[in-house]
């Protein structure tokens, strides 16, 4: 598999506030059209219980990164914390003894 090139101002836009169209919805997550050269996923991880995305809607994330293997930028819906923090939260938690926080 080859690497996928983005462009500059694709390149550019990585962290910042992004507005699309859903256009999927699947147990595993939402495909959202950016109008880039690459669809946007917002992953289950970041889908709450009571979140309830349809077709069509207008939806606003960040433009985390994009994955080579899924061939799709990474979104994060506002209000959530990135994927790479949680992971560090749940890392100090266990080696300081504290309670797993569940959501």
């Amino acid at each position: 598999m080859t690497n996928v090139e983005l462009s500059e101002a694709e390149t550019g836009r990585m962290g910042t506030l992004v507005e699309g169209e859903a256009i999927a919805v699947f147990p595993w997550g939402v495909i959202v059209d950016l109008g880039l050269s690459w669809v946007g996923l917002i992953d289950v991880l970041y889908i709450d219980d009571d979140d309830n995305y349809q077709v069509g809607d207008r939806v606003s994330c960040y433009l985390e990164c994009f994955d080579q293997q899924k061939r799709k930028f990474i979104l994060r819906p506002p209000g959530q914390v990135p994927l790479v923090e949680r992971l560090r939260r749940a890392r100090a938690r266990r080696t300081s003894g504290t309670p797993v926080e569940r959501r």
